[in-house]
C-alpha cells in the first residue's frame, strides 16, 4: 500500500506516515458523508452544541496539535500554539453564528411562497500545507454549522496533524459526518468529481485553483476558491518608519513568509528608503533562525525543498539583475533543513520577478516610488487582489488610500490581521468566495423558494 511519509522541515527526520486513500476508500468516505447529511442538516441547535463541544476539544488537545504542526509543518512553537487557539476559535463563532433559514417571499392570492436557506450536501475541503489546521477549521466549522457534512483532503506534506486534528472532532460528532482522505492529485481529482460532491472550497495556488474549477466544472459543483497573493504595502511620506518597519518584519516573516497574504513587497517613498531599510534590517538581523520546537527561535524553515528553491532562484536572479540584499540571505543556522534567513532586498523594481510573482518566503523586496497614483494604477492592473496595507500616521489620508486598492482585505498600519469574524477571500485572480464571519457560513448556504398554492 503507497504511504505519504511527513518529514520535519528543520531536521529533515520523519515525523510519521499515512495510507494513501484508493479510489474506492475516497468513495466510502463520500457515501458516509452522504448517509450522514440526512440527518445532520435537520436541528440547527443540536449542531452549534456539538460545534461548541468541537471548540472545547480543540482547546484541550491545543498542546498536542501544536507540537505535530511544529514538527510536521516547521513554524516556531507560539505561532503553532496560535493557529490551534484560533481554530478552536472559528468552531466557537460558527456555533455562535446566527442567520435567517427562512424569509417571506412576496405575497399572491391563493399562494404562499417562502425562501429558504438550506444546505448544498457534501463538501470537498481540499486544504494547503502552511496553515494545516487553521484553513482546515475555516472550512469545516461554518460547513457544519450551515448544516452540510464534510470530507476534507490535507496537503500530502501535512497529513499527521490534519489526522489528529479530525480525530479529535470526529470524537464529538456523529459518524460520517466528518470524514478525511490522503493522498495527491488524482485523489483530490476523485473526490472533486464525484458526483456526491455538492460544494468544493479551496485554498492554494492559483494555478491548482484553475485545475480545480475545471475539475468541479464536469459535475457543475460551485467552488470557493481562496488563491493566491502578492499583497503590497504602501508606506507613506508621513509614515512612523520605525513602528512601521517594526509591524512588517513581523507581519512578512511570520510563518517563514508562507503566508497568502503576508506582505510580499512593500512601496516606499523615494526620499525615506534609507531610513526604512536601516530600521527594518535592525528589526529582521534580531530573528533568531531555527528549529520551532526550540525555545527562543523566532523563525523556522521552509515548508519543502522546492519551495526553499524557488525563493532562492528569485532572490538570486534578482541579485544578478543589481538588487542589493539589505539583511539576510544566508540559512541562519547549521541544521540540514529547508532554510533561508529573513532577508531584505533594494534596488528592485516591478519588473523584476521578486516583485512581480508571489514568492512565498521570508524574502521582501522594497520598491520605491515618487507618484503613490503611479503605484496604485500598477497595482491594481495587476492579476492578484488578496489583501493589501497602507501606513501613515494621517488616518484617515491612509484610509481614503485603502479604499482605492482592489483587494479582498485592505489594513491600513497593519497586515495580515485575519479574523474568524470577518469575512476573507480575495478578487481577480485571488479567488472568490468568503471564508470567516457570517458571509464564510452563508457561503455554504444556498437558496430554495418553497411555493404553496392554496385549495380555492
Amino acid at each position: 500500500m503507497d504511504e505519504l511519509i511527513s518529514r520535519n522541515p528543520a531536521t529533515l527526520e520523519e515525523v510519521g506516515r499515512v495510507p494513501v486513500s484508493s479510489t474506492e476508500g475516497v468513495d466510502r468516505a463520500v457515501e458516509r458523508a452522504h448517509a450522514a447529511f440526512g440527518s445532520w442538516r435537520t436541528d440547527r441547535r443540536y449542531r452549534q452544541d456539538l460545534l461548541r463541544r468541537c471548540s472545547l476539544e480543540l482547546t484541550q488537545n491545543a498542546s498536542l496539535l501544536a507540537s505535530t504542526l511544529v514538527a510536521e509543518q516547521g513554524k516556531v512553537g507560539s505561532e503553532a500554539q496560535g493557529e490551534v487557539w484560533i481554530s478552536a476559535r472559528a468552531f466557537a463563532h460558527a456555533a455562535a453564528a446566527d442567520w435567517m433559514e427562512e424569509t417571506p417571499g412576496p405575497e399572491s392570492v391563493g399562494r404562499t411562497a417562502r425562501i429558504q436557506k438550506v444546505p448544498f450536501g457534501v463538501v470537498a475541503a481540499v486544504v494547503p500545507w502552511n496553515f494545516p489546521v487553521f484553513l482546515t477549521a475555516a472550512k469545516i466549522a461554518p460547513a457544519l454549522a450551515a448544516g452540510n457534512t464534510v470530507v476534507v483532503k490535507p496537503a500530502e506534506s501535512v497529513t499527521m496533524v490534519v489526522e489528529q486534528m479530525v480525530s479529535v472532532l470526529q470524537s464529538v460528532l456523529p459518524r460520517g459526518v466528518l470524514e478525511i482522505v490522503h493522498g495527491g492529485p488524482e485523489v483530490g481529482r476523485r473526490l472533486v468529481e464525484h458526483r456526491s460532491i455538492r460544494k468544493v472550497s479551496f485554498t492554494g495556488s492559483t494555478a491548482v485553483g484553475r485545475r480545480i474549477m475545471k475539475q468541479a466544472a464536469e459535475t457543475i459543483t460551485p467552488v470557493t476558491l481562496e488563491l493566491g497573493g502578492n499583497d503590497p504595502a504602501i508606506v507613506l511620506d508621513d509614515a512612523d518608519m520605525t513602528r512601521t518597519a517594526a509591524a512588517l518584519v513581523r507581519s512578512a516573516f511570520f510563518n517563514a513568509g508562507q503566508m497568502c497574504v503576508a506582505p510580499k513587497r512593500v512601496y516606499v517613498p523615494h526620499g525615506r528608503l534609507e531610513e526604512f531599510c536601516d530600521a527594518f534590517a535592525a528589526d529582521a538581523g534580531r530573528i533568531v533562525v531555527g528549529d520551532g520546537a526550540v525555545p527562543g527561535t523566532g523563525m523556522g524553515p521552509l515548508h519543502n525543498e522546492a519551495q526553499l528553491d524557488f525563493v532562492r532562484s528569485l532572490l538570486d536572479k534578482a541579485i544578478a539583475g543589481g538588487a542589493t540584499v539589505v539583511t539576510g540571505g544566508g540559512r541562519g543556522t547549521d541544521l540540514p533543513g529547508w532554510f533561508l534567513e529573513p532577508t531584505l532586498v533594494r534596488d528592485v523594481d516591478d519588473s523584476d520577478d521578486l516583485v512581480a510573482l508571489e514568492q512565498f518566503g521570508p524574502v521582501l523586496p522594497v520598491v520605491t516610488y515618487r507618484s503613490l497614483d503611479a503605484v496604485i494604477e500598477t497595482l491594481d492592473s495587476q492579476e492578484f487582489g488578496l489583501g493589501a496595507s497602507v501606513w501613515g500616521t494621517d488616518e484617515t489620508f491612509a484610509t481614503a488610500v485603502a479604499e482605492r486598492i482592489e483587494a479582498g482585505s485592505v489594513w491600513v498600519n497593519q497586515h495580515n490581521a485575519v479574523e474568524v469574524e470577518l469575512p476573507f477571500g480575495g478578487v481577480k485572480a485571488s479567488g472568490f468566495g468568503r471564508e470567516g464571519g457570517l458571509a464564510g457560513i452563508k457561503d455554504f448556504l444556498q437558496s430554495r423558494v418553497l411555493s404553496v398554492k392554496h385549495p380555492t
